[in-house]
């Protein structure tokens, strides 16, 4: 079954964990009416069903972890089941264990989830499921959060965003990469404030670099394919050190390439591509944060900085103020999860 809206109420067999904004709960039982009416609540169903597999006995289970932007959840459930289910507004990523999952089995549109493969759920209304016995992971998206992650950089408002339901694996590789990476740490009730918010923030990222519309749906050139392999490596691995020679190596080219191609596209190098994009994702993480929680140090570090002076200096003449006046700042965005599983957008004034 697919989540969708919010976590549910606290009962005898929830297990409930609080370290600031980020939450975890887990419901299991033996019996279908419990499970229903978990599941209507949780994912705001209706006319949902369930049918025993052979002679196998009932069990269901449901894990949510995470904060007001993005949480991570899994639903295992022993028998045949579906329903309509209404997501609100959250965009939810979906992937089966064992494949065989199908969204609007009734339109023309719908989709067959194979093993282990990343889909979007339809989007801004209310669609079907059916679904055999296994597992089924999801990465539960605020619609706000993951609209005003889309637009940072650019000058337009945010606005609903409209996703491929699937996409060629080639897309999906970074994310899958990314997302074995960051499974342990966003299951860690532990991990909070800075460091969470660049977690989610990079999660945020890569479902929109994966599921990004095509624009014209044409096969680019090499060195366009070579700079989309290359930002993509650099966006999948940025947390950590990486050099030039890496890079190409994870765009399949050579060191030489890699330095032409990015001077004739971008007007620049690979590195310094690397350290620009480490200063945009701080500069978000850093509106993300609670300076009340967090560090400058401990928000830069988990965006891949290693040296905080030379970060400090960057950051300065990149947006025209010290990082730690952006993180206490006024007119930064603050994200208000003051109730979990919601996140609204403002600008302190």
């Amino acid at each position: 079954m697919i989540t969708a809206t919010q976590d549910p109420p606290a009962e005898d067999r929830t297990i409930e964990r609080r370290r600031t904004s980020v939450r975890q709960v887990v419901h299991s039982g033996t019996e279908p009416d419990e499970a229903r009416a978990l599941h209507e609540s949780v994912y705001d169903g209706r006319d949902l069903w369930s049918r025993p597999d052979g002679d196998t006995p009932f069990s269901y289970r449901y894990r949510s972890t995470g904060d007001g932007r993005v949480s991570l959840r899994t639903s295992s459930v022993s028998a045949h089941h579906g329903g309509v289910l209404a997501p609100g507004r959250q965009y939810l990523l979906a992937w089966s264990v064992e494949g065989g999952v199908v969204l609007d089995p009734d339109r023309q549109d719908g989709v067959t989830l194979g093993p282990g493969v990343p889909v979007m759920c339809p989007a801004g209304r209310p669609f079907t499921v059916a679904a055999p016995p296994g597992t089924v992971h999801l990465v539960h998206l605020d619609a706000d959060f993951l609209e005003a992650v889309a637009v940072v950089g650019g000058t337009g408002a945010p606005v609903p965003l409209a996703f491929p339901a699937a996409v060629p694996s080639a897309r999906l590789a970074p994310l899958q990469r990314t997302l074995r990476e960051l499974a342990a740490p966003m299951l860690d009730v532990d991990v909070v404030d800075g460091p969470r918010a660049a977690l989610d923030l990079r999660l945020a990222e890569a479902v929109l670099e994966a599921f990004r519309p095509d624009l014209d749906g044409g096969v680019p050139d090499v060195p366009v394919a070579t700079l989309e392999r290359a930002k993509a490596y650099m966006y999948a691995h940025f947390a950590r050190p990486l050099s030039a020679s890496e890079i190409a190596a994870g765009a399949e080219t050579s060191l030489r390439t890699l330095q032409e191609t990015f001077q004739r596209y971008e007007e620049s190098t690979p590195t310094a591509y690397l350290r620009d994009l480490r200063l945009e994702k701080t500069w978000l993480a850093l509106q993300l944060a609670d300076a009340r929680e967090t560090t400058v140090a401990a928000v830069a570090s988990s965006c891949g900085f290693r040296h905080m002076g030379r970060f400090a200096g960057d950051y300065a003449a990149r947006f025209g103020e010290p990082p730690g006046e952006t993180l206490r700042g006024q007119r930064r965005m603050i994200a208000v999860a003051g109730t979990p599983g919601r996140t609204r957008w403002s600008h302190a004034g």
